[in-house]
């Protein structure tokens, strides 16, 4: 490979790996404006956490933004989902804590990060 094609693809993976990291604090911003406004819309809810690629190197640029919550009213998913996709670019994969088993639930909050928790926190 020439030093120029060298160059280039330097040039080119450090470009791709700044639009990745934008993407992802992009996402970052999602789930802090979607935890917010799902809140508002359901004070009721007691926990809002993320979790998943966003929060690791494992982000790419076709990730979701994954939503751990507690207190959504049943019958309330689909509107949480549309709440939190219209907050940023990112899919949602939104999770209520009610509709998982135990196991999963700690698993998954092992690796998450809180968006919002009101006391008492998740068991």
């Amino acid at each position: 490979m020439t030093l120029y094609a060298q160059e280039y693809w330097k040039q080119r993976f450090a470009a791709d790996r700044e639009q990745l990291e934008k993407r992802r604090q992009e996402g970052l911003a999602q789930g802090a404006k979607a935890a917010a406004a799902m809140r508002e819309r359901w004070p009721q809810i007691r926990a809002v956490h993320l979790f998943g690629s966003v929060l690791d190197d494992r982000f790419r640029s076709h990730s979701d933004l994954d939503l751990l919550v507690d207190g959504l009213p049943p019958g309330s998913l689909l509107d949480a989902i549309t709440l939190a996709e219209d907050a940023g670019p990112l899919p949602v994969d939104l999770k209520r804590r009610e509709d998982l088993s135990d196991d999963l639930v700690q698993r998954l909050l092992r690796k998450s990060q809180i968006l919002y928790q009101n006391d008492p926190p998740m068991p």
